[in-house]
């Protein structure tokens, strides 16, 4: 991983100290050392990347994955819906390692490999012609003609999908930029070795502050609903829900 959330001079100017360097104390490599371990805790924290940079993005490997039946109004038709647990996700690409196997009746079908000859679409509303296509802002994966390739055949260990794919959100929000901030400078204002936190009688001492940073990070989580990421669907569908429902 890389300081990707913030930067070492960001956390300088918070800090309203000069600028780290390879002579300072700490040194500019190790600032950077705690803005990747406070961008990892922020990561475990809300369960979501927040930048799509190869370093810090979130993987999955075989995310097992129910598919719920969506009746169309007209009845003619029956689509799959898949809700990954991570949104937005990247686009859906076998080019860069992405698979999706979908149970059709007797075996998985990885809708995105080009042996199988699926046409896919990166956009919800490109959808005619196409077997599958995906909303990658809320993590949504649609199958059509779900009914007939599938008629709810019992799935093996009722798995109906396996699903590789990349997540993050493209660019680092303030907010998160701002508490991981607040979460570096915390680590390095708990180390009173380091004299870096000047101190007086009117001021806190920097085990003190050091908290108080640790704080203000969790509460600009908590405040912007970082830590509970949750999609509402229409009609209060649940997107990991299974059995019929009506867009």
């Amino acid at each position: 991983m890389s300081a990707i959330y913030c930067t070492a001079s960001q956390v300088a100017e918070f800090l309203q100290v000069a600028n780290f360097s390879g002579s300072t104390t700490p040194t500019t490599a190790v600032v950077e050392s705690f803005i990747e371990m406070a961008q990892e805790r922020i990561n475990q924290l809300t369960d979501h990347a927040w930048n799509s940079d190869a370093t810090t993005r979130g993987n999955v490997t075989e995310e097992r994955v129910r598919i719920q039946r969506v009746d169309q109004g007209s009845g003619v038709n029956v689509r799959g819906r898949l809700q990954l647990r991570h949104f937005p996700i990247m686009a859906l690409d076998n080019g860069q390692g992405d698979i999706m196997n979908i149970w059709e009746s007797s075996s998985y079908v990885d809708y995105l490999h080009p042996s199988n000859s699926k046409t896919g679409s990166g956009t919800p509303t490109d959808i005619v012609g196409k077997d599958y296509w995906q909303d990658t802002t809320r993590g949504l994966v649609y199958i059509n003609n779900f009914h007939t390739i599938n008629n709810l055949l019992s799935s093996p260990s009722d798995v109906d999908a396996y699903v590789t794919y990349r997540y993050a959100t493209a660019t680092t929000p303030a907010d998160i930029k701002l508490a991981t901030i607040y979460f570096t400078a915390a680590t390095i204002a708990m180390n009173d070795d380091l004299n870096l936190m000047q101190e007086g009688d009117d001021s806190m001492d920097n085990a003190t502050k050091s908290q108080k940073f640790e704080d203000m990070a969790m509460k600009i989580l908590k405040d912007n609903k970082r830590l509970d990421r949750k999609f509402t669907m229409s009609r209060s569908i649940g997107g990991f829900g299974v059995g019929r429902s009506t867009l």
